[in-house]
């Protein structure tokens, strides 16, 4: 009688855990674009008209300090005019509604490649989960100067951040994507007073 008292007392231990955490996997982020409180451990300062980029580099990955805005993060060794691989930042003001960028950037790339396939991906995991955010495949298939981008733009209260992993292949895009990941986990905004 004692083992049946333990064994369901267990069972409601391992029912109450199990619900709990799926509770908390299936909570989502509720903090507005823009409102969390972060610390790296290792940030870049990236200053832009729309405000200043804090943002954290993956490991074996360097800020190019010859660029700005776009700003560019290299494999630690390469230079910008050597590197095959790239990851950068570009901000804008958001000028048009967010859906109507998106649709601007593919009609500007289709225009710059005859060749264009462009894939939408899951929705990327942002440090700042409450910002509107897509992210596309944009790949320019020619003879070549082939390239893929793997693009993430992020409304961030009116100025449009894109964040971009820019390869040769398809196979440098999921080489480097863990990293790309990091980046977009490790980015925030502070916006300028107005």
């Amino acid at each position: 009688m004692i083992r049946l008292f333990y064994l369901g007392i267990l069972a409601l231990a391992f029912v109450q855990t199990t619900s709990l955490l799926f509770a908390q996997n299936g909570k989502k982020n509720t903090t507005s674009c823009g409102e969390l409180e972060v610390n790296f451990s290792n940030p870049n300062y990236l200053q832009t008209n729309q405000g200043m980029i804090v943002v954290e580099a993956p490991e074996g990955w360097v800020l190019d300090k010859t660029h700005n805005n776009p700003f560019y993060f290299l494999l630690d060794g390469d230079t910008y005019k050597s590197a095959r691989t790239l990851m950068y930042i570009n901000v804008e003001a958001l000028e048009v509604p967010f859906e109507q960028a998106v649709q601007n950037d593919i009609t500007s790339f289709k225009k710059g490649c005859v060749n264009a396939d462009i894939k939408d991906q899951k929705r990327a995991s942002l440090l700042e989960s409450g910002c509107e955010n897509r992210t596309q495949i944009f790949a320019c298939n020619r003879e070549s100067n082939s390239y893929v981008d793997l693009v993430t733009k992020i409304d961030f209260n009116g100025s449009l951040l894109n964040v971009v992993l820019s390869g040769d292949t398809t196979g440098d895009i999921s080489r480097y994507r863990n990293e790309y990941d990091f980046l977009l986990q490790h980015l925030t905004m502070i916006k300028s007073k107005k």
